[in-house]
């Protein structure tokens, strides 16, 4: 995230986003294949790509103009996600919900409008709606999934 900031070059800055989400993808499937899946990692990479996406997003809020509120509904879910934990601990429910295909899906669009909006930044205002589609499409997945635990434990 720092890299990214600290570069002005499109090509440098879409670079790092690769690199980002391919490190991102590949760290979880060999995780997952060799059986090295941590309760540090749950937690740690769902926040790395978290500060990551976010300083990217914010940057090119300031860098290239895009429009405020296309910040938020790139980062609905993110929003989303933060609240209902929030409410969880406030319950005294600590405990969230494992990754899921639908958030995965997020993370993976939000790379791919990092690296849109870095090309064309006119499509943010294309790019944007869809992934906050897709966000609310994840809260409802996991808001679901906490119920249906919180049901079986009771």
């Amino acid at each position: 995230a720092v890299l990214f900031v600290a570069l002005d070059s499109t090509l440098a800055r879409l670079i790092v986003v690769v690199i980002a989400g391919v490190s991102d993808w590949a760290d979880g499937r060999l995780a997952r294949s060799t059986g090295s899946v941590s309760s540090t990692g749950i937690w740690l990479d769902p926040v790395a790509d978290k500060i990551f996406i976010i300083t990217c997003v914010v940057a090119l809020t300031l860098d290239v103009g895009l429009p405020l509120w296309v910040l938020p509904l790139i980062l609905l879910r993110d929003m989303g996600v933060l609240l209902g934990a929030l409410w969880l601990i406030a319950l005294g429910r600590r405990k969230g919900s494992p990754a899921r295909p639908a958030g995965k899906w997020v993370t993976w669009l939000q790379f791919v409008a990092l690296g849109v909006i870095l090309l064309r930044p006119s499509l943010a205002l294309w790019i944007a709606p869809a992934v906050a589609l897709l966000g609310l499409l994840a809260l409802r997945d996991y808001a679901r999934a906490v119920l249906r635990r919180q049901r079986r434990e009771a």
